[in-house]
């Protein structure tokens, strides 16, 4: 089947779906492209990023990790999707920049695209039934269409995290406990265009992190941080209104998540473990792990749709991440890039 051809049918099942089934079946997938995710490492490690720190993709599954940049980082992110690596369906991309602010408060710009090219556009059929086109050769179509065109979905995040510090006390046995309380916001504005139509919307993502060093209540500094995060994506429900009068609804995400870091004995070496829980139209439980030899890391991941994988390198200030990750439909290759300023 031609690459044109898989486009078409690949559209069309999801124009129906979206906008011709029930009021409820066309939310479910309205905004679906906000759920493919953004960075490599955070798609190698299974999305499992809820509790996921210091990292400028975190933004997208809980803003409040903005709050724990250490320094200004630009992410970028190219994903070919659904297709090979050279001949893509779609493509989705991702560009950022994060920026920590004094007072231990963190804003962020991003901006992502996903976008489907070249879907053609067939005639109507002529004749009244198949009996007719079956009867007349002059009746059935050729194949050929008679035009192309393009979904677009683009996505604008303004974000802002804040950081509140405090000294839990442990009793007279044990020190007081330094803890990381950050809380985040997103704003995302939403612009889609497909054919003749297009839409818009407004949403809010609210998250919060409880970040400690666990060496400190344990007394041992090979113990690492470990960090609880939970979000709310969506948490108006956000609106996408269509100018064909079509209003389409995204339900809210529930992430509930925890990460933790080993330190290994040897210099900016760490093993990392990740667990997220996220629910929407129903739970799902991913996971995750990352060797981390400060100049290269390995990871591994388990999604909704079976094993993820990846590796990232770091030279001087640049960090590039390379993500194997299983979809419901098709496997995908993700590749990211941060600027570490």
């Amino acid at each position: 089947m031609s690459q044109n051809r898989c486009k078409y049918f690949f559209f069309l099942f999801f124009f129906l779906a979206v906008m011709f089934s029930s009021a409820r079946a066309a939310e479910k997938y309205a905004g679906s492209s906000m759920e493919l995710g953004i960075g490599a490492r955070s798609l190698a490690i299974g999305g499992a990023a809820a509790g996921l720190f210091g990292s400028a993709e975190g933004f997208v599954y809980n803003p409040a990790s903005l709050g724990l940049l250490k320094r200004p980082v630009i992410g970028l992110m190219h994903a070919p999707t659904f297709g090979s690596l050279k001949n893509p369906m779609a493509n989705y991309n991702w560009a950022g920049f994060a920026m920590p602010l004094p007072g231990g408060a963190a804003v962020s710009v991003n901006w992502t695209r996903f976008v489907v090219d070249d879907i053609p556009r067939y005639p109507e059929l002529n004749g009244e039934s198949y009996a007719d086109r079956y009867g007349n050769l002059s009746l059935r179509p050729d194949g050929s269409p008679t035009g192309y065109f393009r979904d677009k979905e683009d996505v604008y995040y303004f974000s802002f995290s804040k950081v509140f510090t405090a000294n839990v006390p442990l009793g007279w046995l044990f020190i007081d406990l330094p803890v990381e309380i950050p809380f985040g916001v997103n704003l995302k504005i939403l612009r889609q265009s497909l054919h003749t139509a297009s839409a818009s919307g407004t949403g809010l993502d609210l998250g919060a992190m409880f970040k400690t060093n666990v060496g400190e209540f344990l007394g041992s500094r090979s113990y690492g941080d470990m960090a609880i995060g939970f979000s709310v994506l969506d948490v108006t429900r956000t609106s996408i209104v269509w100018s064909t009068r079509q209003e389409d609804r995204v339900d809210e995400s529930y992430l509930l998540g925890l990460s933790y870091e080993h330190h290994l004995g040897l210099k900016d070496a760490f093993l990392r473990f990740f667990w997220t829980s996220h629910k929407k139209y129903e739970t799902r439980q991913l996971f995750g792990a990352e060797v981390d030899l400060h100049y290269l890391a390995l990871r591994v991941g388990h999604n909704q749709g079976g094993l993820t994988a990846g590796a990232g390198i770091r030279l001087w200030r640049f960090i590039i991440d390379y993500a194997f990750v299983s979809l419901d439909f098709d496997n995908a290759h993700r590749l990211s890039t941060s600027i570490r300023l």
